[in-house]
């Protein structure tokens, strides 16, 4: 692809024309030609997705098309030519001169006419082919059939309908592809001179075309790996996290492997069901429930909401998970607390162990604990996420770190008991950045279950529990809880106002200490830690 030549359409309606040709290289790089940001947004878009398709286009195998379906395609120039210049056509004679060259062009009469790219700017080209005086007769003074310049006058418009479609054309089709494509332009450029003159009266060579769905070869194209793409575009902007679309990624890939195409107008019911039945042998209900189908339904979903498919046979499938029994609650006992946090404050650094790995087993639990967040929220904790505001030391548990489930940040302020414990000294002696080893959570998991054995329990997440649990038995503001935890709010009634820092800071404080006997160990790692 290097060194290749490609038209870029990235007009709209609402927009003035904006069209590019660009060449392939290490990068592909142009003005997008406003300071509107939602334009230029979507000219983006745009480009990228023009792009893709040739990509795409490459990977498949040449085909051959009927003289009609090369008509209908043909037709698409046709059209694109009378969308960009219609509303506003310019001077009668800017189109005289542009349909002359591609008459010259068509005839055989001249070879070296510029590209022609939905742009109307031949005057200077035209000007140095034909003498001065009445142009129509300076072109019929050129021989005819002396020349081929139908590759170099109407290249780039045919590969813009192919990989508009996603149609790689076989080599021997070209020469009457790029003929026709000429006429089109011809065509419309007949059109555009009448509509600058003031004739807007329907134009009969249009109804000339087949329509653009009748081309047997454009409808398979559409692939569901390229609708997840598509689905992407659009809730990334709308702010869904990078962990989604992995999640949804990984359904769709499996998916695609299971059906053993990339089709998605062949994607049946039937074959949705085959899918579910196939991963339930491997997985469980729920892990298919939550796991697979929210994203293939998703994908599909969205192709059908912007009208490229008609129906989300996804919705076929109905998976109903088996309720899990209850047999102790999902929070840790007092007991389990105090046994883990015994191995935290106990816990000394092995040999050769990273002493951030070391950091992580013995502080995630422990501020998970006075917090209730999440084990992987506390190890993305950095240095500069730890400070004094309102007159109290906070943990800003913060998206710029890493991911937050909810997508928001939220500060909450720090025990005091975790204070005492060092957690202050710990952070001073920190290096700027993350205070944890990437990778920690299984190791800290690890660490947890040596004590909390109960397979039961979430070895994580059950302090979240455990927090809900000790405030409902305080009797705590139970939406000055869900603040601290990240959790929403339950009515719009309670999203009135805000939790302050100050609010949470109360709450916190009542959190009883978790106290345990250490010894010496808690010396011997505490003195680790201010070291």
């Amino acid at each position: 692809m290097r060194g290749k030549q490609v038209l870029l359409h990235l007009s709209r309606n609402t927009d003035s024309a904006c069209i590019k040709v660009v060449t392939i290289g290490n990068d592909v790089a142009f003005s997008l030609e406003t300071t509107d940001e939602a334009i230029a947004a979507a000219r983006h878009a745009n480009a990228l997705e023009h792009l893709q398709r040739l990509f795409d286009l490459t990977a498949g195998p040449p085909i051959t098309l009927s003289h009609r379906d090369m008509v209908a395609l043909a037709g698409e120039v046709y059209h694109a030519y009378v969308y960009v210049h219609e509303d506003n056509p310019g001077e009668p004679g800017r189109w005289a001169w542009h349909k002359g060259l591609t008459r010259a062009v068509l005839e055989g009469r001249i070879k070296d006419a510029p590209p022609a790219t939905f742009k109307v700017d031949d005057y200077d080209a035209a000007s140095g082919l034909f003498e001065t005086g009445n142009l129509t007769q300076s072109i019929d003074a050129l021989p005819a059939g002396q020349h081929d310049g139908l590759e170099a006058r109407f290249g780039l418009l045919a590969d813009w309908v192919l990989i508009r479609h996603i149609i790689h054309l076989a080599p021997d089709d070209r020469k009457r592809f790029l003929r026709l494509v000429g006429v089109a332009s011809l065509d419309a450029s007949w059109q555009l001179r009448r509509n600058a003159e003031g004739d807007y009266s329907p134009d009969p060579k249009a109804q000339r075309f087949p329509p653009i769905d009748s081309v047997t070869s454009v409808k398979p194209k559409l692939t569901i790996t390229g609708l997840l793409d598509h689905w992407w575009q659009e809730a990334r902007a709308t702010g869904r996290s990078q962990k989604t679309y992995e999640t949804y990624r990984g359904a769709v890939d499996r998916l695609v492997k299971h059906l053993g195409h990339d089709d998605a107008r062949r994607v049946t019911e039937s074959d949705m069901l085959a899918f579910k039945d196939a991963r339930l042998k491997v997985v469980t209900a729920k892990s298919l429930k939550d796991g697979d189908l929210p994203g293939i339904r998703s994908v599909f979903g969205w192709a059908v909401d912007n009208r490229k498919l008609t129906k989300n046979p996804a919705d076929a499938v109905k998976v109903k998970s088996e309720k899990k029994k209850r047999t102790r609650s999902k929070g840790f006992t007092d007991d389990e607390a105090k046994a883990i946090f015994k191995a935290c404050l106990g816990y000394v650094r092995k040999p050769k162990e990273d002493s951030k790995t070391a950091a992580a087993k013995r502080w995630a639990p422990l501020i998970a604990a006075y917090t209730g967040c999440r084990i992987a929220e506390a190890l993305q904790l950095r240095k500069e996420d730890i400070r004094n505001e309102s007159g109290h030391y906070i943990f800003d548990l913060n998206p710029l770190a890493g991911s937050i489930k909810s997508g928001s940040y939220r500060l909450v302020p720090v025990h005091q008991h975790l204070i005492e414990l060092g957690l202050l000294s710990f952070i001073d002696g920190s290096d700027h950045g993350p205070l944890f080893a990437k990778g920690s959570y299984k190791r800290v998991t690890d660490l947890v279950r040596t004590v909390a054995t109960d397979e039961r329990i979430q070895p994580n997440h059950a302090w979240r529990h455990r927090l809900k649990t000790i405030s409902r038995n305080l009797g705590l503001d139970h939406r000055v809880v869900d603040c601290i935890q990240g959790h929403a709010a339950r009515t719009s009634g309670e999203d009135y106002g805000d939790v302050t820092v100050t609010a949470m800071a109360r709450v916190i404080s009542a959190i009883p200490r978790i106290m345990v006997d250490t010894g010496k160990s808690l010396q011997a790692a505490q003195l680790e830690t201010a070291g």
